[in-house]
């Protein structure tokens, strides 16, 4: 042991000769590197947000490659560790260095954009893998590699401590996105701004590994070989059985498939925006964070039966929304069972830690875990699932890990009642979270598919025992409903009813025009359909095949009430953009995926898009009905960026139960239409504000449009 000792001792003094402010460079590289490494995902995933119709699979599919990237960093740095010399560690990531720097900047090209045809989800993963593949994987490689050698060459500093330092640097690249770098800097500023930040990191890396090296060669000269002390060889005795390392595995996927399913359920209702895609991963890192630096603080006694009723919680919101009213507090109710879960499973990965000689082999496996979850929501759910059920995957493996960690503890446990009740709390979670989908399942059910885009249900109902009527819903919301009498099959119901903004338009348009040519984006079922006379043209965009084939399959407007219907598939402002002016006589803008909103088609760059393809009077009518947002002012905004005049028109719920509630905004530049008395009738009905708020593609402000 003496020998040990004084090892380390002139193995310090060696190092300290070499330079007292290696540690801090230590620190700021892997403070960087990490920072960067979290900062690129919410800026790159907004800038394709638009290429692939705004759906929230768009950011789950991006983390998707992020985490495979990072475990390819944490491969990478493992077996640079295991099989290769310092001096050849050091000078082939050297060499990867110089050649990242090739592929700066990392904004991707309009080649990129896909035509209509692809399947998005692999053309997102070979776009980041392209052009931005290895700056991400060497970044993610950054932590280990440096906690390695620091657990070679400088054994009296604890290197776990720079895992918590990288995860609170990841902290920070996240929340300055949303609320200092988005509002503050366009897209491609961003992009420049990372890419110089980048080449700061390179030029950081190089010196610190100059610095290894020339303690490498005074360690050589010193005679001080760490690989072969007592130490290392009792480390190598202490190598992790395969059990705990698929423990490792466990308790990584965990969390990861939860946040994703998570983030997936808030964006389908509200945005897919930065603000919620960021929140549930800071919430992924804090714990990390906490579990990491601060284990002590943790009521670890506890833990389990917290994470086993937060599981209970979360699976009753998602099962039956509406048992909180307000959006705000289910954000907050969802993130505060997603953190405690979270909490529970680093914190028992924290446990589990091994020694540091095998620090990046445990690395490896959380990050094996982490985008082994990942994969699970962003690619394989909602091929395997007709609906939104991975998060009940992620609670059910939740509630049994904590089974799996309190079973052998239940000897420590003091009596007979807190053995019971740390046993008893998961076993009750897990049959809970496995009975929630059944009995949320809709019972009146005729079809329930998924794709990239999102999961569909077409549901029917009855009245006095024969079929009334049928209906398309997307998450939680109705997207269209079709009346099933013969004599009602062309009635426009839902939002499009004759009382609605719709209606009023289309009644004034037809009278004066005998025959009109009709953009729509979002196709739905096809109700706008039911207002096209013979001389009439409809051209619907439509994002979603699958949502074609059942607008033709389960419901019959585009078939049975209009002559001359075309559906173009692909996201319609791509489309748009590279089409001809198609001198619409009216634009109808109704693309909502749930309540989520397609930001990238209420822009001021969206909206010149729009004017393009109007004829020479044409207008537009907007559908901006949210039970969150509050999206009169965008849509000011927007119609005043493009000369337009708007109105807003309310409709209310009628005596049918199938007509819903609207809200509609006109835009025109003719006055005689905005001053007809039935489009008064229907301004009326709905405050009209005065307050503009200016979405760009650069931009959007999630937070001053949300419903008081």
């Amino acid at each position: 042991m003496d020998t040990v000792t004084d090892t380390g001792t002139d193995a310090t003094a060696v190092l300290d000769g070499v330079s007292r402010w290696w540690l801090w460079l230590d620190a700021f590289v892997v403070f960087l590197g990490a920072f960067l490494l979290f900062l690129i995902q919410p800026a790159y995933s907004k800038f394709i947000l638009p290429w692939f119709g705004g759906v929230p699979l768009v950011w789950a599919t991006a983390l998707v490659f992020f985490q495979c990237a990072l475990l390819a960093g944490y491969a990478y740095a493992h077996l640079l560790n295991r099989r290769l010399a310092p001096r050849y560690q050091l000078g082939l990531h050297c060499l990867l260095l110089l050649v990242s720097l090739t592929f700066l900047p990392v904004m991707p090209g309009e080649q990129w954009k896909p035509s209509g045809g692809d399947a998005p989800g692999w053309r997102i993963l070979a776009m980041l893998v392209v052009t931005l593949g290895m700056p991400y994987m060497l970044l993610a490689a950054t932590s280990p590699l440096v906690q390695a050698w620091i657990a070679r060459y400088r054994r009296q500093i604890v290197p776990y401590r720079l895992f918590s330092l990288s995860n609170l640097a990841s902290l920070l690249g996240l929340l300055s996105y949303p609320f200092l770098i988005e509002p503050a800097i366009g897209l491609e500023l961003q992009f420049t701004v990372w890419s110089r930040a980048y080449g700061l990191y390179a030029v950081a890396m190089a010196l610190l590994m100059g610095v290894t090296a020339v303690a490498v060669r005074k360690q050589a000269a010193s005679g001080i070989a760490a690989d072969t002390s007592h130490e290392d060889l009792a480390e190598e005795q202490e190598r992790p059985a395969w059990q705990t390392q698929a423990l490792w595995v466990a308790l990584a996927a965990c969390p990861s498939m939860l946040f994703l399913a998570t983030t997936q359920h808030l964006t389908l209702d509200v945005a897919p925006v930065p603000f919620l895609w960021v929140l549930p991963l800071v919430l992924y890192l804090l714990t990390f964070v906490i579990c990491f630096e601060f284990p002590h603080f943790l009521p670890q006694r506890l833990l389990g039966f917290l994470s086993s009723a937060a599981a209970t919680l979360v699976g009753l919101l998602v099962a039956m929304p509406y048992l909180v009213p307000d959006f705000r507090l289910e954000i907050v109710a969802l993130c505060g069972g997603l953190f405690v879960m979270m909490l529970f499973c680093h914190a028992e990965l924290y446990d589990r830690r091994p020694v540091p000689r095998h620090l990046t082999r445990f690395y490896l496996m959380t990050a094996l875990g982490g985008a082994l979850g990942g994969s699970f929501v962003g690619l394989v759910a909602h091929r395997i699932f007709h609906g939104h059920y991975e998060i009940y995957v992620g609670l059910g493996l939740c509630t049994a890990l904590v089974l799996l960690v309190e079973w052998p503890r239940r000897d420590r446990r003091q009596g007979d009642f807190e053995v019971t009740f740390s046993l008893a709390a998961p076993l009750f979670a897990t049959a809970l979270v496995i009975t929630l989908p059944f009995l949320s399942a809709n019972r009146s059910q005729m079809r329930a598919e998924r794709n990239f885009f999102g999961a569909l249900r077409v549901v029917e109902g009855s009245e006095h025992g024969l079929p009334a009527w049928r209906q398309l819903d997307h998450g939680t919301t109705k997207h269209g409903v079709q009346l099933l009498a013969p004599s009602r099959k062309c009635q426009a119901v839902a939002y499009y009813s004759n009382d609605s903004g719709v209606g009023r338009l289309m009644a004034v348009l037809q009278e004066r025009h005998p025959a009109l040519r009709v953009g729509v984006i979002g196709l739905g079922i096809g109700t706008l359909a039911a207002y096209a006379r013979p001389a009439d043209e409809f051209v619907f965009y439509e994002i979603n095949p699958l949502i074609e084939r059942i607008a033709r399959e389960d419901f019959s407007f585009l078939s049975e009430c209009a002559q001359h219907v075309q559906v173009r598939l692909g996201d319609a402002r791509v489309q748009m953009e590279s089409e001809a002016p198609n001198a619409y006589s009216v634009l109808f803008v109704d693309a909502f995926s749930g309540d989520s909103i397609p930001t990238h088609l209420l822009t001021r760059e969206a909206f010149a898009v729009y004017t393009r393809h109007l004829a020479a009077n044409g207008v537009m009518l907007v559908n901006i009905s949210n039970r969150y947002l509050d999206l009169r002012p965008v849509v000011r905004a927007s119609a005043a960026s493009a000369g337009f005049d708007v109105v807003f028109l309310g409709s209310q719920r009628g005596a049918d139960d199938q007509v819903f509630d609207a809200v509609w905004a006109l835009l025109a530049r003719d006055p005689a239409i905005i001053s007809d008395v039935s489009i008064r009738v229907a301004a009326g009905r709905t405050p009209q504000p005065k307050e503009e708020v200016l979405w760009t593609d650069d931009f959007s402000n999630l937070f001053r449009v949300m419903e008081k």
